[in-house]
């Protein structure tokens, strides 16, 4: 089966994403004009009442802050490779604690 690869549109993309930018803007205009949404939803005063901008009033959108990654040049770190650490061999650990040194109970 021989599948041709879809021709990619980047207009369809910008176009989206210029759609969801200027719904989020305008989602934040509404929790700022409280009159307008009210104009907009006639049951915006209604406790049981849901959307965007009430979701953005009661503080449940989370946004992650992002910090710009800034990509340089490597730091170069000088590591001296005269160093020699001595080896030392400590023992087990387990066996430092010593465990077997009793019998296990009568009831096992």
């Amino acid at each position: 089966m021989d599948r041709k690869p879809k021709a990619k549109q980047p207009g369809v993309r910008k176009i989206i994403a210029l759609f969801l930018a200027a719904m989020l803007q305008w989602a934040t205009f509404l929790v700022v004009c409280p009159s307008l949404h009210e104009f907009i939803h006639h049951d915006a005063d209604d406790e049981h009442h849901d959307c965007a901008v009430t979701l953005f009033l009661g503080g449940q959108v989370e946004q992650p802050a992002l910090d710009s990654i800034i990509l340089g040049k490597p730091a170069l770190v000088p590591i001296p490779l005269e160093q020699s650490y001595d080896l030392q061999s400590h023992g087990s650990f387990f066996l430092s604690c010593r465990p077997l040194e009793h019998a296990p109970p009568l009831g096992s």
